[in-house]
């Protein structure tokens, strides 16, 4: 099973801002938008134009599950054309602002904002909430597909990823420690734990940072917005939980204010560090290294009773312009069934199943691993699917952090900039 593992650029940034402009000129908005309940269900002979990316060319899953459902009768073929990962939003934007766009696609949580404020996703709410396959979900993902201060869906919940954190049993039993369970432990523990070329625990200011810090500030209570939508990062208790983060970067290995995830996982796996955040796709690494000498505890919390974490979420959705709506329908319901769920969550494309029936698999329950993440699963939150996140994720936050390491800004200011960014 391969976690997802896509590169945010700038580049992509910049290409949102403009085409979601050119896609808000030529939508007829949210509000008109047709469903797939607004079309006949008999959609025999009809073809499904399904965009996505693949993290692994060579693994043939996601083109067996369309032979399979092309095989069932009662419904239309499903064409896929995948597209670069690198670049996939590009290219979607652009087709779908001329006009060639797919029927259904592939989509991240944090893209969502910027697709619903152009009006070209057809709202999912009504048939949810009249499909006999609704409660097989878990109930946090549906969350992945909401804009904030709405309960309406855009995005059918696929794959997932639950960041948790890794520790070296070693380190921490030659410090006389036992594994955190709450950040005041990672923070009392951090000194304990730096000294003789070890450090605690790498920062990760670099590319990717943001998912890391984004999981430490959940676990630590901090909400980016409220439930009216309203963006809240800079209130008293996120300053507070990002200000501990901050300080952890006294007993990071040098060059860790700007490391991204290959210099965190090779000072994990060196022994140069002791503890790391990340998620089940660098399980089999850290095992091979280690053996039984690697721990895997949810992201320590503020409170254990409260405990959160980083969801980051791949999931499909269906756009307003199709023709297809009904039969799209069907091919991502058709995915979110059992065997098909198992057969994706299973493979090298595969990352944490939404589905509690697949969820509770041998292939994950006896595995601590993965139970620690199907746990954390539970509780997990997205960053906020806001049109300003996209560039804060890609652009702002890497130099605002890096920042407030040196010292240049502090906590309050630091999550302003952030603040201000996911607003616009």
């Amino acid at each position: 099973m391969k976690q997802f593992s896509w590169r945010r650029t700038g580049v992509l940034s910049v290409a949102l801002a403009t085409v979601v402009a050119t896609l808000a000129g030529c939508s007829s908005g949210s509000s008109a938008a047709s469903t797939p309940s607004a079309q006949s269900t008999d959609t025999t002979g009809q073809t499904l134009n399904y965009w996505l990316w693949v993290d692994n060319a060579t693994d043939q899953t996601w083109q067996q599950l369309a032979n399979q459902f092309n095989a069932e009768s009662g419904h239309g073929k499903v064409q896929l054309q995948i597209v670069p990962a690198g670049q996939y939003l590009d290219k979607l934007q652009t087709a779908l602002s001329s006009g060639t766009g797919p029927d259904a696609a592939r989509m991240k949580d944090e893209w969502i904002g910027s697709f619903v404020k152009s009006g070209v996703l057809a709202p999912l709410s009504k048939q949810i909430d009249a499909w006999s396959g609704k409660s097989s979900v878990i109930p946090s993902a549906w969350n992945a597909g909401k804009i904030p201060g709405s309960s309406e869906v855009y995005m059918m919940p696929h794959q997932n990823t639950a960041l948790y954190m890794y520790y070296n049993k070693k380190l921490f039993s030659q410090a006389g420690l036992s594994a955190p369970t709450t950040q005041a432990d990672v923070i009392a523990d951090a000194p304990k734990l730096t000294g003789n070329g070890h450090y605690a625990f790498d920062v990760r200011g670099g590319a990717g940072g943001q998912d890391q810090w984004a999981a430490w500030m959940y676990a630590g209570g901090a909400q980016f917005v409220d439930s009216s939508g309203k963006v809240t990062l800079d209130n008293s208790v996120a300053q507070q939980v990002n200000a501990s983060y901050l300080g952890l970067v006294k007993y990071a290995p040098p060059g860790s204010a700007t490391a991204s995830y290959a210099q965190v996982l090779s000072n994990f796996l060196s022994g140069t560090t002791a503890m790391m955040i990340h998620h089940v796709g660098s399980l089999a690494a850290v095992r091979k290294q280690f053996g039984q000498d690697v721990g895997v505890i949810p992201v320590p919390s503020a409170d254990p009773s409260k405990p959160s974490t980083l969801q980051t979420m791949s999931g499909n959705v269906i756009f307003t312009s199709s023709k297809h709506q009904e039969l799209a329908w069907q091919w991502e319901t058709w995915l979110l069934g059992n065997a098909p769920m198992l057969q994706m969550s299973t493979s090298p494309q595969g990352q944490l199943p939404v589905t509690t029936a697949v969820s509770q698999n041998p292939a994950f329950t006896k595995d601590e691993g993965y139970q620690v993440a199907i746990t954390a699963e539970q509780t997990a939150q997205s960053w906020p699917q806001l049109p300003g996140t996209t560039n804060v994720v890609n652009a702002t936050w890497g130099p605002a952090i890096q920042e407030a390491f040196a010292g240049q800004i502090s906590s309050g200011q630091m999550l302003q900039t952030l603040s201000t960014d996911l607003s616009k």
